[in-house]
C-alpha cells in the first residue's frame, strides 16, 4: 500500500502506455528513460516466457501435449494469447476480467468448502523454529512480493483507461486491498484444514486440503486450476509487454514502426515483438537466468517510481494531479526509505544475480547512449556533388 502511493500519483497525472518509462523522461530526461525501458523490457519478456511455460507444465500434468514437449506447448500457448490480444482491446480486456473473476470465484468456494469441513485434528507437536535470521526474512519477503507482483502494472494501460485520474488510484488500492483479503482468507482456510505438519510437507497445499472435498480428484480439479490461473497472467503479462514495447519504440529506442496502434486499439506490432521476443527467451533458457536477476531490478523501479514523484513534486509543483500523496513529504520519504530498505534486503539475500542484473541493463543502456551519441555527432552525408565534380 505504501509503494502504490507514488504509482497512484504519477499514473493518474500522467496516464500515458508504459507507465515508468513516461514518469521517468517527464523527471530524469532521456537517460533514465533508456534505463528504465531496458528494465521493463526484460522484466516483462522473461517473465511471459516462464509463465507460458509453467501453464504448459500444468497442462502435462493433466496429460496435455506431453508428445509435444513443454516448450513446443509454451510456443503455441503464446500464439493463442497474441490472437486473443491482437482482436482488440475490449475484447482481450473482457477476456482478462472473466479469467480473473473465475480465479477469485474458485478461491472464494474453496474457502467456504474447507471451513465447512471438520478441521485439522489438534497435535500437540511443537516444530522446531527456523532461525534464518535477516537473509530468511529477506527470502520470505521474496516469497510474497512475488505473490502480489504485477500489482503496480495498471499504469502500463494510462493511454487505454477512460477517467484514468479517478481509475487507477482506485485499482492500485481496491485490487491490493482486495488480493490481501482473498489471500488471507485462503491461507486461513488452509491452516483450519491442514496441520502444520501437513502443510510443511506439502508441494501443492490447496490440493492437499481439497482431498477431504473432492477425494482423488482433488489433484487434477487444482491442477486445472492451475491452468486457468497462470494462463491469465501470461496473457496480462503479454497485454503488458506489449504496452512496454510500444512506449519503448515511441520513445526511439526501439524502431519507430514499433510504435502503432491498430483501428481496434491495440498496439499490434509491439504485440508481435513481445511474443516473438518472449518465444526466443524461451527457447533460449535465458528467462530462467533473467527472471533470478529481476527481482532486484523490480525494487529498483519501485525506487525510481518514488524519487520520479519526490522530484516531480518539487520541479512541477503545479501539475495537475488527481490523486496527490497524503501529508507530502513525509509519505514520499517514508515510501522511499521503505522501497530502499527491501533492495537492500533483495540483493543482500541475492547479490550475485541482483548483481548481474544490474550489470546487465547498465550495459545494454550505456550501449545504447553511446551508439545514439555516435551517430548524433556523425558527419552530415554529402547530398550533392561540389562543382565540377
Amino acid at each position: 500500500m505504501l509503494a502504490a502511493l507514488p504509482y497512484a500519483e504519477l499514473g493518474a497525472a500522467i496516464p500515458q502506455a508504459g507507465g515508468p518509462i513516461a514518469f521517468a523522461e517527464r523527471a530524469f530526461g532521456r537517460r533514465m528513460v533508456v534505463v528504465t525501458a531496458f528494465t521493463l523490457v526484460l522484466m516483462n519478456l522473461s517473465s511471459v516466457a516462464l509463465l507460458a511455460y509453467v501453464t504448459a507444465e500444468f497442462l502435462a500434468r493433466l496429460g496435455v501435449g506431453m508428445e509435444l514437449g513443454t516448450g513446443t506447448v509454451a510456443t503455441i500457448l503464446l500464439v493463442l494469447f497474441f490472437v486473443s490480444n491482437a482482436i482488440g482491446t475490449r475484447v482481450s480486456g473482457a477476456i482478462q476480467v472473466a479469467l480473473s473473476s473465475l480465479k477469485g470465484l474458485v478461491l472464494i468456494a474453496l474457502v467456504i468448502a474447507l471451513f465447512a469441513q471438520p478441521g485439522a485434528p489438534s497435535s500437540d507437536t511443537v516444530l522446531p523454529a527456523v532461525n534464518a535470521g535477516w537473509y530468511g526474512f529477506g527470502a520470505a519477503l521474496l516469497v510474497i512480493f512475488s505473490a502480489y507482483s504485477g500489482w503496480g502494472d495498471v499504469v502500463n494501460y494510462g493511454e487505454d483507461i477512460a477517467d484514468p485520474g479517478r481509475a487507477i488510484p482506485r485499482a492500485l488500492f481496491g485490487g491490493i486491498l482486495g488480493i490481501a483479503a482473498l489471500y488471507l482468507a485462503v491461507n486461513l482456510a488452509l491452516l483450519y484444514a491442514l496441520s502444520p505438519a501437513e502443510l510443511a510437507r506439502s508441494d501443492f497445499a490447496a490440493a492437499d486440503a481439497a482431498r477431504g472435498l473432492l477425494g482423488s480428484n482433488g489433484d487434477m480439479v487444482f491442477t486445472l486450476f492451475g491452468v486457468f490461473s497462470v494462463g491469465a497472467i501470461t496473457n496480462l503479462g503479454l497485454m503488458t509487454s506489449s504496452r512496454v514495447v510500444f512506449a519503448t519504440a515511441r520513445e526511439g529506442i526501439l524502431p519507430q514502426w514499433f510504435a502503432h496502434v491498430s483501428g481496434r486499439g491495440t498496439p499490434l506490432r509491439a504485440l508481435g515483438l513481445a511474443t516473438i521476443a518472449s518465444m526466443t527467451f524461451l527457447w533460449s533458457d535465458a528467462y530462467i537466468a533473467l527472471i533470478a536477476t529481476s527481482v532486484a531490478l523490480a525494487q529498483g523501479v519501485f525506487v525510481l517510481v518514488a524519487l520520479a514523484a519526490i522530484k516531480l513534486r518539487r520541479s512541477e509543483p503545479d501539475m495537475l494531479r488527481p490523486f496527490a500523496m497524503p501529508f507530502f513529504p513525509l509519505t514520499g520519504y517514508l515510501v522511499l526509505g521503505f522501497d530502499l530498505l527491501l533492495l537492500a534486503v533483495f540483493v543482500a539475500q541475492d547479490p550475485f544475480y541482483s548483481l548481474v542484473g544490474l550489470v546487465l541493463v547498465a550495459g545494454l543502456s550505456a550501449g545504447y547512449l553511446l551508439l545514439a551519441h555516435t551517430r548524433k555527432s556523425a558527419p552530415a552525408a554529402i547530398t550533392e556533388l561540389p562543382p565540377g565534380g
